[in-house]
Order: structure tokens, then sequence, then C-alpha cells
């Protein structure tokens, strides 16, 4: 029996994560897309996508031989509505079919990895982190639980990445940087020293412009 697969967030990335776990043949052979969560009651889905609504995250009631895959591309957000499904035991799915991942490197419940990703040697990804398009991470890296990194990002090796942070696309974070929990990294930013917990930098070298 195949596994009934639920998309968490119908915005943006749950319809690309639907357009690419759909072309997935081997994925399809062992579970079917059946449908997004969302907290909005009418998220707009386009009229060709032939994948329902099935509630809100927040109050879903999980049914057997459900597996699930985080597409909310918040941190925050993305730990708030999977809190509630976890808490009743749901299963999520593991994505890294199309990446290329190093010994010895451990890997989380729910992450998911583009096409094109490439993690090295000896790190660690926690659970829920998403790692977008040709994003390229270094050996002995630990990136936090609901991490957000975007595409073709670089992550030195010895980087350390706590929980929550969003790498917004083509940043470059240098060798041994460790970036505190909940931080934003620019769009483009070149991170060259640690970076505290909670605030945003941007540019290159990165500055923090905002708490």
């Amino acid at each position: 029996m195949s596994d009934q697969l639920v998309i968490v967030g119908a915005g943006g990335l749950g319809r690309i994560l639907h357009d690419w776990l759909s072309r997935d043949a081997a994925l399809r052979q062992r579970a079917d897309i059946v449908g997004f969560l969302d907290t909005r009651p009418d998220p707009a889905l386009p009229p060709g996508l032939d994948c329902p609504l099935l509630g809100n995250p927040l109050d879903y009631q999980i049914q057997p031989g459900q597996l699930f895959v985080s597409a909310v591309g918040a941190p925050a957000l993305r730990k708030q509505l999977l809190d509630p499904l976890q808490a009743q035991g749901a299963a999520f799915l593991r994505y890294v079919e199309r990446a290329i991942v190093g010994a010895r490197t451990e890997l989380g419940e729910g992450v998911f990895m583009m096409p094109g990703v490439e993690v090295g040697t000896d790190s660690r990804i926690d659970a829920f982190a998403f790692l977008d398009t040709a994003t390229l991470i270094g050996h002995d890296v630990v990136i936090g639980s609901h991490c957000m990194i975007g595409a073709m990002s670089f992550v030195a090796g010895g980087v350390h990445i706590g929980d929550s942070v969003t790498v917004h696309p083509r940043a470059v974070i240098a060798k041994g940087v460790h970036i505190g929990a909940g931080a934003t990294i620019g769009i483009g930013s070149v991170v060259v020293k640690d970076v505290p917990p909670d605030v945003t930098v941007f540019g290159n070298p990165a500055r923090i412009i905002s708490t």
C-alpha cells in the first residue's frame, strides 16, 4: 500500500514541491500526493493543480498511512505548523534523492534537499531543515532544525548554524562562523564573522541591519 503524502503549506514553496515530487517516478511508486494543509481557508490554488486543501495543520487529525512534507518557507512559522502534527506522532518525509551527502553526515527527520545540493563529510543537518537548489555545504557543518538555506548558497567547513535561521539565496558563510538561532542572512551576503541570535545581516562583508 502506498503512503498518502500530505504537503504542509500551499503557497509558492508548496506548489514547487508538489511539482517536483510529482516528477519523481520512484517516489510516486511508494507515495501518492493527496493534498495540502494550510492555515488559510482558501489559499487560491491554481485551477490546473488537481490537489485539494485537506485542512488546517493546527487542528488537523492525522490519518493512518499519511506521510507529511514541510513546505513552509519561514522557519518560525514552519515550527508552529509542524509542532501539532509532531505531537500526534506524524511521520515526515526525508527527501535527499537528488542530493550528494558525504560520509558520516547525519540527517534529521523531515530534512528536504532540492536537486544539486551537496553536503560534505561529518556534517549534521537537523530536523525539518530545507536546503534549496544547488546549495553547497562544507565538511563538519551543523545546521539547526527548521532552517531555510536559500538556493546557490555556500556554507564553508566548520560553520555552525543555529535553529530557525534563514539564509537567503547566494549567501556565502566563511569557515568556522557561528550563526545564532533565529538570525537572517540577506541575499548575496558574505558572512565572515559570527552573527548573534535574532538579527538580520546584509552586505559584503555582512553587517547587522536590524534586530
